[in-house]
């Protein structure tokens, strides 16, 4: 008997390991797919990083207040349907109690016919809602922190004049011109005017009740870099930030007499909204991506997130910056097939970014149309606040938590892979398991050339194994879940390859 040898090849697998090791690197959505590695992170949202797991990110909760300094954790909220039709409008207010010699702080919100309202920080009132002025006919060019005449409070400008509500004066002052910016640097005030953003106004006169033409000066560009939208005092000069530059205003001791300096020409539109400064930067965004000003020069950062920006009109952006993180409502395009929250149905802005002001990493709160970022920093309270376009929303004041709810839903939270051959090119892989930790339930969508499947996975405290079979050469993970509380530990993906 003659035995032949069997010559057919037969196909061998390989069993291999893919470690996740990914939730703490960041989003890195600049990067192609072709050259990412198998466990970056290429989207994400409404989740954070911490120590080396996705948990829970940011939600909106109302407004919540003291009533007393010897009980700060004893809060209330406030009805602002009893004086209110919506809020479309949210500034900061400090001023000093001449009678109780201390200082007050407020909210002040201004509705859709223009009265404006206020509520206290420190409420002994139980949630009652001030009505502050009516003088105003049209909504305000500008709100500014001001001390005039010996008091302090705040100034708004409008198309009709400026009104005042500091602790010597409540009126309104038709000669001063409207002011989309200003500020006062030294012995002078800084503005410019909604009649005219080519030009900046300067006058030495701080009695703003005593404006006049005579005693004001101004000061005009005649060049490519656009009109005047944004006046910063920083780092002990005044900055001017233009449709497309920065200029710097620096004073000297002679009444009129000033240098400039054109620092910075940007090649696309600066958003004078996105302007804030945040410590020792001031942040802000152009259509290209965020950039920091440092008093001399720019740099782009947080360069993740640039084909968010892309071709958007982002001129409604709102901005704010607190302890460290500087934050900006804005409008983005996932372009990942995906409706989430107010993206549903017409929206102006959908996304809150936070940032950080040393490293710049980033959390993304998508889903939530803001109209007004303000932060809130007095000795008794720090946190970020917002009034929202959103129609669901429009009588209320969020204040910013980490809670995974937009006030009573659980927000949509998800994070992807790149698209990954998983080290092994033009190879047929099989992926068999999934390990992980997860505290609550999530899917696990698994993506390839070839099929998509989706696996769910049940809150547990213990580490859990899930047989699968996916097969494709090219891999992308995605782990979502609605779920109000996230905390999902490093997974661990084992393939099979065809050798």
């Amino acid at each position: 008997m003659i035995f032949y040898k069997n010559l057919k090849k037969h196909k061998t697998t390989s069993e291999k390991n893919l470690v996740f090791s990914i939730f703490d690197d960041g989003v890195v959505s600049n990067v192609d797919d072709s050259v990412s590695q198998p466990a970056q992170c290429k989207e994400f949202y409404n989740l954070t990083y911490s120590d080396g797991a996705l948990k829970t990110g940011f939600g909106f909760q109302d407004l919540r207040v003291p009533a007393s300094y010897d009980d700060l954790e004893n809060c209330h909220t406030f009805d602002f349907s009893t004086k209110m039709t919506e809020i479309d409008g949210l500034w900061f207010n400090r001023y000093f109690h001449g009678t109780e010699e201390i200082y007050h702080f407020q909210l002040l919100m201004i509705d859709a016919d223009f009265k404006m309202y206020g509520v206290e920080l420190m409420d002994t009132f139980n949630g009652f809602v001030f009505a502050r002025t009516v003088y105003l006919e049209s909504y305000p060019t500008c709100v500014y922190q001001y001390r005039i005449n010996g008091g302090d409070g705040a100034v708004i400008f409008s198309n009709e004049g400026m009104v005042s509500l500091t602790t010597s004066s409540l009126g309104k002052w038709e000669n001063v011109p409207a002011m989309i910016s200003c500020v006062v640097h030294y012995d002078k005030f800084f503005g410019i005017t909604n009649a005219n953003r080519n030009m900046l106004v300067y006058t030495s006169n701080l009695n703003l009740y005593d404006w006049t033409e005579a005693e004001s000066s101004t000061i005009e560009f005649l060049d490519d870099r656009g009109v005047f939208n944004k006046l910063v005092a920083f780092n002990d000069y005044v900055y001017l930030f233009r449709e497309h530059g920065i200029t710097k205003i620096s004073l000297y001791t002679s009444k009129d007499e000033f240098s400039f300096t054109h620092l910075y020409t940007s090649p696309s539109l600066i958003y004078e909204n996105s302007v804030c400064v945040c410590g020792d930067k001031v942040f802000f965004m152009t259509r290209d991506g965020l950039h920091t000003f440092n008093g001399n020069s720019v740099e782009k950062v947080a360069e993740n997130c640039d084909r968010f920006f892309k071709n958007l009109d982002n001129s409604n952006c709102a901005s704010a910056c607190l302890n460290g993180k500087y934050y900006l409502a804005t409008k983005c395009d996932f372009a990942d097939g995906e409706t989430v929250g107010c993206e549903s149905k017409s929206h102006t802005n959908n996304v809150l970014f936070e940032v950080d002001v040393e490293n710049f990493d980033l959390n993304i709160y998508r889903g939530v149309d803001i109209r007004h970022v303000v932060s809130v920093d007095c000795p008794f309270m720090s946190k970020i606040c917002c009034c929202f376009y959103d129609s669901d929303f429009k009588l209320r004041i969020g204040e910013l938590t980490h809670d995974g709810k937009t006030f009573s839903n659980a927000t949509e939270k998800k994070w992807t892979s790149f698209e990954t051959d998983l080290g092994y090119v033009s190879k047929r892989k099989k992926i068999k398991e999934i390990v992980l930790t997860t505290a609550s339930a999530i899917e696990v969508e698994i993506k390839s050339d070839e099929e998509t499947k989706t696996f769910k996975f049940s809150g547990s405290a213990k580490q859990q194994r899930m047989s699968v079979s996916v097969l494709g050469k090219i891999f992308q993970f995605s782990f979502k879940t609605d779920e109000e509380n996230c905390d999902i530990k490093k997974p661990v993906v084992v393939f099979d390859v065809v050798e």
